[in-house]
């Protein structure tokens, strides 16, 4: 199973788009993403309840 996170689907304006086999394994890379291009230093659970729920299976979008 592939999962898909796309910035846009939070509401960001950048074509930022990560897969990956597992949830657990897109958190760090969007973190990182988040932090390099965004300024967000911390995940706060308002945002990470945003991401998790923008995880996306892939065939599903």
């Amino acid at each position: 199973m592939t999962y898909v996170f796309k910035c846009k689907d939070i509401g960001m304006k950048d074509a930022f788009e990560v897969q990956a086999d597992t949830k657990e394994e897109l958190l760090p890379v969007i973190q990182a993403h988040a932090k390099a291009s965004h300024g967000i230093n911390e995940v706060t659970p308002d945002l990470l309840q945003k991401i998790n729920a923008a995880i996306k299976k892939k065939g599903m979008f």
